[in-house]
């Protein structure tokens, strides 16, 4: 654990960027490492679009009224050593994160009700883990966090980020990438909360990183 974060009564790190730029076990890891709690706050919008698409709900209006405790009930872990999300008493920790989910994820993440609910549990999520989490998503420090007591911004290039998540899911490379510019395009570009760099984030651009020299390098900008 880094000496700085064990001595500040606050530790918000707030982390965005693309998909496939490894900002998810880069921030998991870090946070492990730190001592904080850790949130994926893509893991929920994937639990959101696995309920919906499991009760086939396909518009915001119909989407909107199940999104009370009664009809969808979402716990999530904040231990960066604990993956598990469950929705009303059910594991999906793997199913959100199959393919179907995340071809849909983007759609439903789009929805500016869906943002709103989901912004509010993760705040809510924050104060329980007393201030002292790293946060990971694509609008974190721009809308959920913007008080952050850090922001970065974990990306790569396309290149790189294609042949890490190819080697991963054991797909073909350039289906990835061409998968990757189409979700990257959706969520650069949609209306509610678009992934940017947020104001005074710090790039960690990892291209040339591996795992560990990301991890380091993370931890060294919290910790400055």
């Amino acid at each position: 654990m880094d000496a700085s974060s064990s001595t500040r009564p606050h530790m918000v790190v707030a982390v965005d960027g693309p998909s496939g730029s490894g900002k998810s076990s880069i921030s998991k890891k870090s946070a492990e490492q730190m001592g904080l709690s850790f949130l994926d706050t893509g893991a929920m919008y994937r639990a959101l679009t696995w309920f919906c698409l499991k009760n086939e709900l396909d518009h915001e209006d119909q989407i909107q009224p199940k999104l009370i405790k009664e009809y969808f009930d979402l716990w999530i872990s904040i231990d960066p050593t604990v993956e598990k999300v469950v929705v009303n008493n059910e594991d999906i920790t793997r199913e959100i994160r199959e393919d179907l989910v995340t071809t849909n994820v983007s759609k439903y993440a789009a929805m500016s009700k869906v943002r709103e609910f989901l912004v509010k549990k993760q705040r809510e999520l924050v104060e329980l883990a007393g201030q002292r989490i790293v946060v990971e998503g694509r609008d974190i420090g721009s809308v959920v966090l913007p008080n952050a007591d850090f922001k970065i911004y974990i990306t790569a290039s396309d290149e790189a980020r294609a042949k890490r998540r190819a080697v991963q899911t054991n797909s073909d490379e350039k289906l990835v990438l061409e998968s990757q510019k189409i979700r990257d395009s959706l969520d650069t570009n949609r209306s509610v909360s678009p992934l940017i760099i947020p104001e005074n984030a710090v790039v960690l651009d990892n291209s040339s990183l591996d795992f560990d020299q990301s991890v380091d390098r993370f931890i060294q900008i919290v910790s400055a």
